[in-house]
């Protein structure tokens, strides 16, 4: 019966700390892993919202390359032109 309470004993003042000690070790990361997952997620969705503008944005972006591309004709041929004549 004594090696039963000292069985106990050492499970309650050994083991059992060790486990929550363990246990806290690996809780704790898990927990900050969750936050950090939390806070990407509010961040995805508040950038996929901006998203929702890009077709459009992209629709100008080519405008304004045609007009630039037309602009470097004009001026390459001018440039060409004075090349010639000297």
């Amino acid at each position: 019966m004594m090696l039963w309470w000292v069985g106990n004993a050492v499970l309650f003042l050994v083991v059992l700390p060790v486990v929550l000690i363990l246990i806290n070790r690996t809780l704790t990361p898990v927990i900050d892993i969750r936050r950090h997952a939390r806070n990407i997620l509010a961040n995805v969705v508040i950038l996929t919202g901006k998203l929702d503008e890009v077709p459009e944005l992209l629709a100008d972006t080519d405008e304004v390359v045609k007009q630039v591309a037309a602009g470097a004709l004009r001026y390459g041929g001018g440039v060409a032109k004075v090349a010639e004549l000297h």
